[in-house]
């Protein structure tokens, strides 16, 4: 139990941490490529608005995103004018801003541009936009590579810095979880020593009041009393069995395994519940693959098979079915017990493994055998105790079936 919660703890703090990193790390970079991006298209504007003299610039308006504009600013930007006629024929080239762009590598931009018939957008690594000039036209093409890298730069350095935060915090993190989970596991240490406690106290006046009416039996005869004295005490005694399981497996000790062969344990089994079936007019359909052999504590599997056999019987509506099957399934162990319930049952199946919890119709107790809402916690941690896991669903809608894989 202290390795999962520890687990846990670390898990979903680092999940919640790593939702801030990612989402501030977005943040930065998105904001920084709207300034980037606002920068690009009033260095563009400003161009297109001069018609690529430098002379014709106006400065009076500041971004409201980025740095100034200045004179240098425009002379260091790089970009390239193309004039041409409206059936896209090219009259001049000005490549007298850049370096990396030749005649002909200008006209190809310019006719692809043309050709899309867009007065602004993209082409490559270059920004573009279209000025009309009486029956002529100018192709602004703006080199935004350094816009890029700029981004690239702070995409990676923000990310490093985030990688490196959540390392630090991941240590921190480990470190801490001792401390932080101390309380909680001395609740659950305090919560567990009270249960078995109290159950080895309630076994002994258990046992005297149960000798006692057996005693009363013999010398005044049976009668509803004595039955319903043995019934409870009954009762008390597969609540204590229970919690005392639950307590002991939740200590994380491991209990001795050995080679089982569990189709013999559960044809042992199979007998008094077939009684039981029989007097509760049940029907109970048994197919039990033979000679299947795994490595388990074997009294910790015969009380999961005795708390799932007994739920059946229980809350079986009369003339109802169980069907229980014990097979191999690829590499695992399939053990399937299926019964007839309560078309009015419980939405999520489960629920039916939370401690004490017991359906509608089981809550009045009108059956002297009903439960205390324990036994499938019971059966569930035998089943996790040793790796296997024990799931419920309803198939239909008048059945229900626990699959246990181990």
């Amino acid at each position: 139990m202290t390795k999962i919660l520890k687990r846990q703890f670390i898990f979903f703090t680092m999940l919640a941490v790593t939702g801030l990193l990612v989402f501030i790390v977005l943040a930065i970079n998105g904001l920084n490529w709207v300034m980037l991006e606002c920068q690009s298209d009033l260095v563009l504007e400003t161009l297109v608005d001069a018609d690529g003299a430098f002379h014709k610039m106006n400065f009076n308006h500041p971004p409201p995103f980025s740095p100034p504009l200045d004179m240098d600013r425009m002379r260091s930007s790089r970009f390239f004018i193309v004039r041409s006629d409206t059936r896209g024929n090219i009259i001049d080239i000005n490549t007298d801003q850049i370096s990396s762009i030749d005649n002909e590598t200008a006209k190809r931009y310019a006719l692809t541009v043309w050709k899309s018939g867009k007065e602004s957008g993209r082409v490559d690594g270059y920004k573009f936009a279209v000025k009309q000039m009486g029956t002529n036209q100018l192709t602004f093409f703006m080199d935004i590579s350094e816009q890029r890298e700029n981004f690239y730069m702070v995409f990676f350095a923000s990310s490093a810095i985030a990688v490196f935060c959540w390392l630090i915090l991941l240590i921190i993190t480990i470190f801490l979880s001792d401390k932080v989970i101390r309380p909680v596991l001395a609740g659950m240490e305090k919560q567990k020593q009270f249960i078995t406690n109290a159950g080895h106290e309630m076994k002994t006046p258990l046992t005297i009041i149960q000798s006692n009416n057996d005693t009363m039996t013999l010398i005044h005869g049976e009668n509803k009393y004595n039955v319903h004295i043995r019934t409870q005490t009954k009762r008390l005694n597969v609540l204590m069995s229970n919690l005392l399981t639950l307590a002991k497996l939740d200590e994380e000790i491991p209990l001795p395994t050995e080679s089982v062969n569990i189709s013999e344990i559960t044809n042992e089994l199979l007998p008094a519940y077939q009684d039981a079936a029989l007097t509760c007019k049940l029907s109970l359909r048994v197919q039990i693959e033979p000679k299947i052999t795994i490595q388990t504590n074997k009294e910790s599997f015969r009380q999961m098979l005795t708390l799932l056999l007994d739920n059946a019987v229980k809350y079986t509506p009369e003339n109802g079915t169980i069907y229980l099957s014990l097979k191999k399934h690829g590499r695992h162990i399939q053990i399937i017990e299926e019964n007839t319930c309560d078309p009015s049952h419980e939405a999520d199946p489960e629920r039916l493994f939370e401690r004490f919890y017991r359906g509608d119709s089981a809550r009045t107790q009108s059956k002297d055998s009903s439960g205390y809402g324990i036994g499938l916690s019971a059966a569930r941690a035998i089943c996790e105790n040793f790796g296997g896991k024990l799931t419920a669903e309803y198939p239909l809608t008048d059945k229900i079936r626990f699959t246990a894989i181990l």
